[in-house]
């Protein structure tokens, strides 16, 4: 498949997602794109938690400051409110959405500033304890990519990629819970060592949430009214 078109679709409205704590070092950096109308971005929430300031850019050109709207913690989404007049992505039918299609998602993994686009298939589409839906994707999914626009052959959104979400186990979840400091070798923190390593674990498969799951946009009008 040639996906020369979709990036041409896609390229000017996903943005690139950089991070501050309160002392303005870098935190994380993520993936989002405009959604449902000009001024408004996704992405998921794990990728602006408990950072101090969130900046945005779109396709090489300058960074500007986004505020934070809505979060959707159980889904792990969030909508940011931005200055700008890039258009917003095409959604989906989501009966369109069947185990082995072809997909694409574009986004900012591993830092890169800039666009860069993987593609696979939806190996499987699952549903948690709780109910929500996720599908499984036959795709390389790095760190950063969370918040990416998962994408059908004509470049239409079908989902949210979520680089951290996975099957967790109890030795994961214990490393990841170690604070900061706790142990170092050699003047290296084991934690961040460890960090890395879990951010950077390729297991063949990726996640990505609905878009249906968004929160609709109509809830930032009434925040805005307030």
């Amino acid at each position: 498949m040639d996906y020369t078109k979709v990036i041409d679709i896609i390229k000017d409205s996903v943005a690139f997602i950089a991070t501050l704590d309160s002392n303005n070092k870098p935190m994380a950096t993520g993936s989002g794109f405009v959604f449902s109308k000009k001024g408004i971005l996704v992405t998921c929430n794990h990728v602006i938690k408990d950072a101090n300031s969130i900046f945005i850019k779109f396709n090489n050109k300058e960074f500007i400051p986004v505020k934070v709207v809505v979060r959707d913690e159980e889904h792990d989404l969030a909508l940011l409110k931005f200055d700008g007049d890039q258009l917003p992505l095409l959604i989906s039918q989501m009966e369109n959405v069947r185990e082995g299609i072809e997909v694409s998602f574009a986004g900012y993994p591993l830092g890169l500033q800039n666009l860069t686009t993987h593609q696979g298939i939806i190996s499987a589409i699952t549903k948690d304890l709780s109910g929500i839906t996720t599908y499984l994707i036959d795709g390389t999914v790095n760190s950063g990519n969370s918040g990416c626009p998962l994408l059908d052959s004509e470049g239409k959104v079908l989902g949210i990629v979520n680089a951290k979400r996975r099957e967790q186990s109890d030795l994961l979840t214990k490393v990841e819970n170690m604070r900061v400091g706790a142990v170092s070798l050699h003047g290296l923190d084991l934690v961040d060592i460890y960090g890395a390593i879990i951010n950077n674990l390729q297991l063949g498969i990726g996640y990505a949430i609905p878009v249906n799951y968004i929160p609709d946009h109509k809830e930032i009008l009434e925040l805005e009214k307030n």
